[in-house]
């Protein structure tokens, strides 16, 4: 009887496990159906006692369902139990299957609803229906050896960059499409006219139409919307994506072609790989930028010092009159940090001040732990890319500007904890290093480390260099000892003792944020002890979890906790 109940309970859990913006596409050229089954966006807000976690890895079979207005239903393989797979909880499935001849294949080629029949494990049956059914020529990768959208924003243009390769493709109509509340949206791309003032060579234009020679694809808004080739409804659906892309500057976006196949429309769509803002100013060249993971958050080095060049020119040239009018009249920003790996995007988004984006030298985003966890140990996680987007507004919400870092590494620290002492006479530095197997795996490396303290007063942050240590790293080592006295300083040891005077005077400390800097890594230190009195110490035991001082004296210690 309690089976019977787990089993009966298991089947409802189960039709939780799949995303209705799961997708059919069909490829003509290869003769096969695809089924991409996209997991519950609300998978984790299901009860943890839900079942789709129950059959991670077991083996299952999927039948496709088409539906032609000609051809009637249509069921993928016709018969036998299905295509076989293993469900993978909370990942996205692809699941193909190769039709024998090209006349079985057109009779799928007008169907525009589908569904699926999945037997999880060969017993629990889940059905349900996909969002989008559509046919390609061929993979991306035929057509297209790369493709990025590119924008900018608060002059209302964007386009796609590509660089094809051969394809026969002709009589094609080109779609903009991006994804919002798990549907794919169209927006007509007409050509462009040679007028048109972002108009450059190898633009989709009248004068070329030839696959080979595109390598742009570019909707003005301004000038579509005043164009009457344009239809009411079109400039609707370009005033959508603007708006869209304003909210979300990382918003899903593909592009399409579509072409006739006999009498029915089929397509070449391409997501784009990369996505960026191109403004006058060329934000993406000037900034240079990092990003590392820890236990307090996710780093990105890219802060107003490195930002400045984006919206505070200071020639008096015209053409950077737009740079003047945004540096006088920016009142707040939105910056939006991007995590992807593989098929796994993260977003996180914070609003600042003009006044507090200008006194941070780093951005620095608070993560939920879960997050952090995932981040720094999940193998998911092991080459991740993060992209930095900026939008600047004025008092009134006015769009000013818009730009973008460029995509960089995401590096995962091999560091669970950094204490800091910090004594009028010398400092010490211990590090204890984490036991995941790709620590220990990384070689030994002797790199310069800089400690950098950031003092908030005044309301803005003062970025102060400590020091700048030769450390040996062994990562395979649990715990590393770096002892720094300014008799070893290599370089003003004047300024390392009044950088440490002026620090050991500091009388509000929780406004001190301590920093270590390597070549490899971005960390804020979680425990900062600093020794008020002259006096030297005789005894220090660092232990991990804690932290026990012995001394001599009547030293005064102040233990300050940075973990948030």
């Amino acid at each position: 009887m309690i089976f019977i109940f787990i089993s009966t309970y298991a089947e409802k859990s189960f039709k939780q496990c799949f995303s209705p913006a799961s997708t059919i596409t069909g490829n003509r050229l290869t003769r096969t159906i695809t089924l991409t089954l996209l997991p519950n966006p609300l998978i984790k807000f299901i009860p943890t006692d839900n079942m789709c976690q129950v059959l991670n890895g077991k083996s299952s079979t999927a039948k496709i369902l088409l539906n032609s207005a000609a051809n009637g239903k249509i069921q993928i393989p016709a018969t036998g139990l299905g295509i076989p797979f293993v469900y993978q909880f909370n990942q996205e499935v692809k699941i193909q299957y190769q039709i024998p001849t090209i006349t079985e294949y057109d009779l799928t080629l007008d169907a525009q609803y589908g569904g699926f029949s999945v037997l999880l494990d060969g017993e629990y049956e889940v059905i349900g229906s996909v969002s989008d059914v559509f046919h390609v020529l061929s993979n991306q990768t035929s057509c297209f050896s790369s493709a990025r959208f590119t924008f900018s924003l608060p002059d209302w243009w964007f386009a796609f960059e590509v660089e094809p390769v051969f394809c026969d493709v002709t009589n094609y109509k080109v779609f903009f499409e991006y994804q919002t509340n798990n549907r794919w949206l169209r927006v007509p791309v007409k050509y462009i006219e040679n007028a048109n003032i972002y108009a450059k060579a190898g633009d989709y234009a009248a004068g070329n139409q030839n696959f080979l020679n595109i390598k742009r694809y570019l909707i003005d808004v301004k000038s579509a919307t005043e164009n009457t080739k344009y239809t009411s409804d079109e400039r609707d659906a370009l005033k959508a994506l603007v708006l869209t892309l304003q909210t979300n500057v990382s918003t899903p976006i593909r592009l399409s072609l579509d072409y006739l196949v006999k009498t029915t429309t089929a397509s070449i769509t391409t997501r784009a790989s990369y996505i960026f803002s191109d403004n006058q100013f060329k934000c993406l060249d000037s900034i240079n930028t990092r990003s590392t993971i820890n236990e307090n958050g996710l780093v990105f080095k890219t802060g107003y010092q490195n930002s400045i060049p984006c919206f505070e020119v200071s020639s008096t040239d015209p053409k950077y009159a737009m740079a003047q009018y945004i540096k006088q009249n920016a009142a707040y920003i939105i910056l939006t940090l991007v995590v992807t790996s593989s098929d796994t995007t993260i977003k996180y988004k914070q609003n600042l001040s003009l006044q507090s984006f200008a006194a941070l030298p780093l951005v620095q985003f608070s993560l939920p732990k879960a997050d952090i966890r995932q981040l720094i140990d999940s193998d998911l996680f092991s080459n991740s890319q993060t992209q930095l987007f900026v939008q600047i507004f004025d008092a009134a919400d006015k769009y000013l500007l818009d730009f973008t870092s460029k995509q960089v590494e995401l590096k995962r620290r091999c560091v669970n904890q950094r204490v800091f002492h910090l004594n009028q006479q010398y400092s010490m530095i211990a590090v204890w290093n984490k036991e995941l197997q790709r620590c220990k795996d990384r070689p030994v490396v002797t790199t310069t480390v800089t400690y950098t303290a950031m003092k908030f007063v005044n309301g803005l942050y003062e970025r102060v260099e400590l020091y700048n240590v030769q450390q040996t790293v062994n990562y395979s080592n649990p715990i590393i000892y770096v002892n720094i006295s300014c008799e070893n300083i290599v370089g003003d040891k004047a300024k390392c003792y009044k950088d440490r005077e002026n620090n050991m005077k500091m009388k509000e400390q929780d406004k001190i944020i301590y920093f270590s800097e390597s070549a490899s890594e971005l960390a804020q230190i979680q425990y900062v002890v600093l020794d008020t009195d002259l006096s030297v110490w005789t005894n220090s035991l660092i232990v991990f979890g804690g932290l026990i001082l012995f001394t001599a004296g009547f030293a005064v210690y102040l233990f300050v906790n940075f973990k948030q």
